[in-house]
């Protein structure tokens, strides 16, 4: 057995553990135990409302359909930083179907609905996906992965979500404040809100698991693999060329 194909159970379990950890930790540990906020089973109604609020301005569509006029002011009033958190992760897990489909190392998987499924819970998936991958034998090749239409629309609305969340970032809302105010609300509500650290964590995992994919499915004498260190913008980048 080589040492590649050794370490890849202690990879698979290191991975589980991390599955396990995210959902006892984030989901599920008492408040004030290891985390500040409610844990899924005792959430708040003023958490729910919070989730609502966020998944109704989904890539921000209700509020630039109400900014111009094209509809009444439906969509609810969300701190514009946190809104910007929002969509930024969604708009990272979205590119990531293309880049699962292009995984030769899980065929056979049932990528559309894992992705699908993250699309809601993110990492409650995604970890035990790539725990699961971790054990399967690394796919043999070369070659240059062709990309079609599909993953040149998931790279074109990930930059566009992506630039939109920095511009609302630092623009919408302007009853929020500057660029200074919105920050300290943001590491005020990271101290205390369960949700806002979680999709912290989640950025941070699909940072890591960028790099992991995107290293194994460019071959190395690729010169797109440095692409897998550039945080969302390099799998933007990676979708489009």
């Amino acid at each position: 057995m080589s040492e590649e194909n050794s370490s890849q159970p202690k990879t698979s379990a290191l991975l589980w553990i991390l599955s396990l950890a995210y959902i006892y930790v984030l989901l599920l540990s008492p408040p004030g135990q290891i985390l500040p906020g409610e844990p899924i089973w005792a959430v708040q109604p003023e958490t729910l409302r919070e989730l609502w609020n966020e998944s109704v301005n989904f890539f921000f569509i209700l509020p630039i359909a109400s900014a111009i006029g094209m509809t009444s002011d439906l969509a609810p009033t969300v701190h514009p930083w946190i809104e910007a958190q929002f969509n930024f992760a969604e708009a990272w897990i979205f590119m990531f179907l293309p880049l699962l489909l292009a995984d030769q190392r899980t065929q056979g998987f049932p990528k559309v609905l894992i992705w699908g499924l993250a699309m809601f819970l993110t990492n409650t998936f995604l970890c035990p996906y790539m725990a699961l991958r971790a054990i399967k034998p690394k796919a043999e090749s070369e070659e240059e992965p062709r990309k079609d239409l599909l993953a040149r629309i998931f790279g074109v609305m990930g930059i566009t979500i992506g630039v939109i969340s920095l511009v609302w970032l630092i623009l919408a809302r302007p009853e929020f404040g500057d660029l200074t105010a919105r920050y300290e609300y943001f590491i005020n509500d990271l101290a205390h809100d369960r949700v806002t650290i979680a999709f912290c964590v989640d950025l941070l995992l699909f940072t890591i698991f960028q790099i992991v994919l995107l290293g194994e499915i460019e071959p190395s004498n690729s010169g797109k693999r440095w692409l897998r260190f550039i945080p969302f913008w390099g799998l933007a980048v990676w979708l489009l060329i």
